[in-house]
């Protein structure tokens, strides 16, 4: 899958994993025997627990709103899979919502054992209660919809919201060089992004205006 965090990604930065969670995951996540996702390695270490920390709830909060995006493509996905290019679309997004969910599991177990930058992240947390709002109405009017203009649109309407910017804070608040260096992180809004503006043209040539403007939203992930 795009954006795995593997060993070779690990060994290319060993201090600031070493520094964050020990030479035993160091070891364990770059032996050449080790094919298991990064996450999986720590779960089994009992890093992945909750802490009561208010760090620890905003990003669940933050997992929260990405897997509510995954299950709104995965019904899209779903909805429309017998329509060509456009069910392996949907789903293509649900798996990439999956993996933004996973990285910032890995930013709380992260967080917890390094810090936050609360300054970083703070402007946003106003807008978590209504982008709550919004992602439950979107996600429970799913269903509704019936032709793949409106799903496409919907898409839009999703990444739009401040889902993204959520994400990208989240990030930068973690005050770790593990996630600021590790390519996944860096790589992960980029390649989501660049995925959704090049394939809406090509699934509905209507959209291209509309997925000149959403790129036009977010300079920096194609500027950094």
């Amino acid at each position: 899958m795009q954006g795995v965090i593997t060993g070779w990604d690990i060994l290319a930065h060993p201090v600031s994993t070493i520094r964050c969670f020990g030479w035993r995951i160091f070891f364990k996540a770059i032996g050449p025997w080790q094919h298991r996702p990064f996450l999986s390695l720590l779960g089994d270490a009992g890093l992945l627990g909750t802490t009561a920390s208010n760090v620890s709830t905003i990003l669940e909060r933050c997992i929260g709103l990405e897997l509510r995006a995954k299950r709104i493509y995965a019904a899209l996905a779903k909805a429309f899979s017998d329509e060509g290019l456009v069910g392996p679309f949907f789903a293509g997004l649900a798996e990439q919502e999956q993996y933004h969910a996973d990285l910032l599991q890995l930013c709380r177990v992260v967080a917890a054992r390094s810090g936050w930058t609360a300054s970083l992240f703070n402007p946003w947390q106003d807008y978590l209660p209504r982008l709550e709002q919004q992602m439950d109405a979107t996600e429970a009017a799913v269903y509704r919809i019936d032709s793949i203009d409106a799903a496409l649109q919907l898409v839009i309407q999703v990444e739009s919201s401040e889902i993204n910017q959520f994400f990208r804070s989240a990030l930068e608040a973690t005050d770790s060089a593990l996630v600021r260096k590790l390519r996944p992180f860096q790589e992960a809004m980029e390649a989501h992004m660049s995925y959704i503006v090049e394939r809406l043209p090509e699934l509905s040539p209507k959209l291209m205006v509309a997925s000149r403007e959403l790129r036009a939203r977010f300079p920096r992930v194609w500027s950094s």
